[in-house]
């Protein structure tokens, strides 16, 4: 079984009649757009390695005969490896970082928009009084959370009070 018959399969197995036979149209296919531009990406790349090869296969002979001849090409081959390694993780790290970074300013400002699509929609005054409203009721949870927090930090204190009363009378002589 060849790969497009695996995969159109798959995709008839997985996807409704109709998504199935619009995907097998328009990816799958032999002649679909998407198979002529992998074919052509593919002819160009094997291509470019073709006439790149004469030049590269020299060098990287010269290179692998110099490792094993070498000791110190021995310890620098684990080094260059460590050293992509860090290279290519700075990099996805700086991808995610930009990707974060641009979610949350998408977030940002649809928040934004919202909140002002709200305020166009009830008014000025509404709006105002619906945020004290809400301002009014996350205080009272506030409150009532710290009420709770500072109930347990001195049943805390009361048992590690008792705990080194305990501990103090029974100790060495």
């Amino acid at each position: 079984m060849d790969v497009t018959s695996t995969l159109s399969h798959l995709v008839t197995s997985l996807l409704p009649a109709d998504k199935a036979a619009l995907v097998h149209h328009h990816v799958l296919r032999a002649d679909a757009p998407l198979q002529v531009y992998f074919a052509a990406a593919r002819d160009s790349v094997t291509r470019g390695a073709g006439a790149a090869y004469p030049y590269v296969e020299p060098l990287v002979e010269r290179l692998l005969a110099w490792t094993h001849a070498s000791e110190l090409g021995a310890l620098l081959v684990p080094l260059a490896i460590l050293a992509a390694a860090v290279v290519v993780m700075n990099w996805v790290r700086r991808v995610l970082l930009w990707w974060t970074r641009l979610a949350l300013r998408a977030v940002l400002w649809a928040t934004l928009a919202a909140l002002a699509a709200w305020v166009w929609q009830r008014g000025l005054q509404a709006s105002a009084r619906d945020v004290a409203v809400l301002g009014g009721r996350v205080a009272g949870y506030a409150a009532l959370v710290r009420e709770i927090w500072w109930r347990e930090y001195r049943r805390y204190e009361e048992q590690q009070n008792m705990g080194r009363a305990t501990a103090g009378g029974g100790g060495r002589r």
